[in-house]
C-alpha cells in the first residue's frame, strides 16, 4: 500500500521537483502556502547539495524544521530548542532503518542501494523516493511531537 507521503513525491517528482524541494513543499501545503522562492532556492540542495554531498531529503527536513522554529524576522527569535530539534531529524536519519543505517550523503546512499550516482539531475521517486517520503513524514512528527503545529506557520 502506497502512504500519502509517497504519493506525494511520486507526483512532485513527476513534475520534475528534487527531493529538498518536495521535502518543502509537502510542508508549504500543509499550511495551505505556495512560496516559488523558497522552493527555487531548495533546488540548490538536490543530489547532495548537488553534487554526492550531504542528502537533499535530510536538508530538506532541516529547512522545514527551521521554517517552523527558526528567526525570520528582526524582532523574532527561533523558538527554544530548535537545534535539538533539528538534531533528532539528523539523529534519526543516519539511524533509520530502511535497508539498514542509512549514511547522510546522497552519493553513499545511492552506492549503498546498488545504483551508481551522477551529478545529472535524478528522479527522487527512483532511486530514494521511499527515503525522502519518511524523512518528509518525520520532520512533521517531530515537529507535532514537540507541540509545533506544520499547518500552522510562524506569525509574519
Amino acid at each position: 500500500m502506497i502512504s500519502e507521503s509517497q504519493m506525494m513525491v511520486m507526483e512532485l517528482a513527476g513534475q520534475g521537483y528534487s527531493c529538498a524541494q518536495i521535502v518543502i513543499i509537502g510542508g508549504l501545503r500543509l499550511m495551505g502556502r505556495e512560496n516559488p522562492d523558497l522552493v527555487r532556492a531548495m533546488s540548490a540542495l538536490a543530489n547532495g547539495a548537488s553534487c554526492g554531498g550531504l542528502c537533499g531529503a535530510l536538508t530538506g527536513g532541516l529547512c522545514l524544521i527551521g521554517l517552523h522554529t527558526g528567526k525570520g524576522l528582526d524582532d523574532e527569535q527561533p523558538l527554544p530548542g530548535a537545534r535539538t530539534l533539528a538534531g533528532a531529524l539528523v539523529k534519526w536519519f543516519t539511524a533509520v532503518e530502511l535497508k539498514g543505517a542509512i549514511p547522510p550523503n546522497c552519493a553513499d546512499i545511492f552506492e549503498a542501494a546498488g545504483q551508481n550516482f551522477t551529478c545529472d539531475d535524478m528522479d527522487p521517486s527512483v532511486g530514494c523516493g521511499d527515503l525522502v517520503a519518511h524523512t518528509w513524514t518525520k520532520a512533521v512528527e517531530l515537529l507535532r511531537d514537540n507541540n509545533i503545529d506544520p499547518t500552522e506557520g510562524r506569525e509574519e
